[in-house]
């Protein structure tokens, strides 16, 4: 049995990492200044917020001219949410555009990202340095700058951790699954064949220190449920509902039972995960079946 709690959580269960970071892949020659990316009254578009350069003996004229090489601060009024931005070339940042170019990502990416990343001049990193204890709001203006950046240099957001590439409109669900938060921003669903079936497996969890979840033995024709499924579960756990070893998710009448999983080194050493199986008497997409019925999932 779980101990009792009283009073109100002071925040959600979790915390942001360190290692979450995004990457703007910035189009144009001349980037955009600081009081274009943020200033006090948002004005012009700007996020409501703070910047200022790093660099020693900056004065107040900087904050009007285009961004170049460095680092630079950005941050809520309030001061609880501190992004930091660190400016590179694409030759000193080692970025190669075709690479990308020849992943298999490129075969389902829109000509317009595809032109974006060939034309990529900097890399503009961003990690949060210090947030808001309830992390929703830091969430919400993180993103925020990534699409603001985005935009001002007709770049790309790459997120690396989710492994995914992102033109600004799509960084961002309008349509959120629930008012605080919306997991599809933040954590992406893969599939690979393995083992002669489908391993389905989220990436971005760990943005808070958080396990990933796989579940493995699906078909082919189980990927739309378990992506739904996932983003799903996800979405509970990150409105403040953990899971733990031993919990029982999914459909109340052939549920999922929590293990610890992450056996596959390759893919993920020094990641945590909790793997998802079904019950003796049952198999994985008869558990995501039973769950899509309780769900009222409609085929696609």
């Amino acid at each position: 049995m779980r101990p009792w709690q009283f009073g109100k959580p002071k925040n959600p269960g979790f915390g942001i990492s360190k290692g979450y970071y995004l990457t703007i892949l910035a189009s144009k020659a001349t980037l955009p200044s600081l009081l274009e990316i943020a200033n006090p009254a948002g004005t012009g578009g700007a996020a409501v917020g703070l910047a200022a350069p790093l660099a020693p003996g900056a004065d107040q004229d900087s904050l009007s001219t285009p961004i170049e090489r460095g680092a630079y601060v950005i941050a809520t009024k309030d001061r609880k949410t501190v992004i930091k931005m660190l400016v590179v070339s694409k030759e000193e940042a080692g970025f190669d555009p075709e690479e990308f170019v020849r992943s298999s990502l490129a075969a389902v990416a829109e000509p317009e990202m595809i032109a974006r990343i060939r034309g990529t001049w900097n890399l503009l990193q961003l990690t949060i340095e210090s947030h808001d204890p309830m992390v929703y709001a830091s969430l919400d203006f993180y993103l925020g700058i990534a699409v603001r950046l985005a935009i001002l240099s007709e770049g790309v957001v790459a997120d690396s951790i989710c492994m995914r590439y992102l033109l600004p409109q799509d960084v961002i669900h309008r349509d959120r699954l629930e008012p605080q938060l919306d997991a599809r921003d933040h954590v992406a669903v893969h599939f690979r064949t393995s083992a002669g079936a489908i391993h389905c497996f989220t990436l971005g969890m760990q943005k808070f220190n958080l396990p990933e979840i796989e579940v493995a033995g699906l078909l082919d024709a189980d990927q739309a449920a378990a992506e739904a499924f996932m983003i799903t579960l996800c979405e509970t756990i990150l409105l403040g509902r953990p899971l733990r070893e031993g919990d029982r998710v999914g459909a109340d009448a052939d549920p999922f039972e929590v293990r610890v999983g992450g056996f596959d080194k390759a893919l993920w050493e020094g990641i945590p995960v909790f793997e998802l199986l079904p019950s003796t008497r049952s198999t994985a997409t008869d558990a995501l079946a039973a769950w899509a019925g309780e769900a009222k999932l409609k085929p696609r």
